[in-house]
C-alpha cells in the first residue's frame, strides 16, 4: 500500500515549494489556491480527516499586512498577490513564507 503524505507535510516539504510547478503546472498563487481547494474537496467528499491547517490564517494575513477587517476571500491570496502588485510567482513563494510565520504564531500560543 502506498502511503500518501498528509499535507501539512506537502506544504512544508522543501521538495514542494522548490517545484512547485511540477506539482501545479506553474509557480503561481492563483494555481496554488485551485490547488489547495481541490486537496480540501477531496478530503470533506472521501470524508477523510486530516487536521485543518488554515485555521484563522486569513485573519492573520489582513493583520500582517494591516488590512484590518476586510472581505477579501482565502483569499489571504487576493491580499498577497496585491501585496506582490499581481506578480503571481512572487505571491507563491511569499505564501510559502506567511505560512511558516503563521505556524510559528501558532505554535508559540
Amino acid at each position: 500500500m502506498i502511503e500518501i503524505p498528509k499535507l501539512k507535510e506537502l506544504l512544508i516539504s522543501e521538495n514542494f515549494r522548490k517545484r512547485t510547478p511540477m506539482y501545479i503546472g506553474a509557480k503561481d498563487i492563483n494555481l496554488l489556491d485551485g490547488f489547495l481547494n481541490g486537496i480540501f474537496y477531496a478530503l470533506q467528499a472521501y470524508d477523510i480527516e486530516e487536521e485543518w491547517l488554515f485555521e484563522g490564517f486569513h485573519e492573520w494575513v489582513a493583520d500582517y499586512y494591516n488590512f484590518g477587517p476586510t472581505s477579501f476571500g482565502w483569499k489571504d491570496k487576493d491580499i498577497i498577490l496585491k501585496e506582490c502588485d499581481g506578480e503571481v510567482a512572487l505571491a507563491a513563494d511569499i505564501f510559502f513564507k506567511l505560512y511558516d510565520l503563521f505556524r510559528a504564531d501558532k505554535q508559540k500560543n
